[in-house]
């Protein structure tokens, strides 16, 4: 009887280790910078935008992005990279939208290029980390909006 009990103690333990680790999920390093909480820090005054980035598989990342004013949130869109064959895509849609899909053209350890030319705004979308900074920037043609980001602390 006691060891059976002491086999269903391990197997329990055991099936709830490997349900953590899957939480957990360990993203592409090209990409696992953007993992955590990030405040923009050039928001317009009265407001504030947020992203949040986690990795939902080693090939799927998920992001939220938000505005808030005056109590009230006034942008809200989600966010997704992710692989799709041999191509890695980032995917945005805001509320009851369909995603807009963009191809990543460029990426390293620290940065990456989306483009979709068919986008009326943006066609382009850039991601850069440094010095536990995080820019973003949303272009097209003449138009180049910058969004820089600090990492908010746990």
């Amino acid at each position: 009887m006691r060891y059976t009990l002491l086999l269903l103690s391990l197997f329990t333990l055991l099936l709830y280790s490997c349900k953590n680790e899957e939480k957990h999920a360990v993203v592409s390093s090209q990409f696992d910078y953007l993992i955590g909480d990030w405040e923009r820090t050039n928001s317009k005054g009265g407001s504030a935008t947020s992203e949040h980035w986690r990795a939902a598989t080693s090939e799927d990342l998920r992001g939220h992005g938000y505005t808030i004013e005056d109590e009230d949130t006034v942008f809200n869109e989600r966010m997704r990279i992710y692989k799709k064959q041999e191509q890695w895509m980032l995917s945005i849609s805001g509320p009851n939208e369909k995603p807009t899909l963009f191809k990543i053209t460029q990426h390293t350890n620290s940065a990456f290029t989306a483009v979709n030319p068919d986008n009326e705004f943006p066609k382009i979308i850039t991601y850069s980390y440094f010095d536990d900074v995080l820019t973003a920037t949303i272009s097209a043609e003449d138009t180049e909006i910058p969004f820089i980001f600090w990492r908010m602390e746990d």
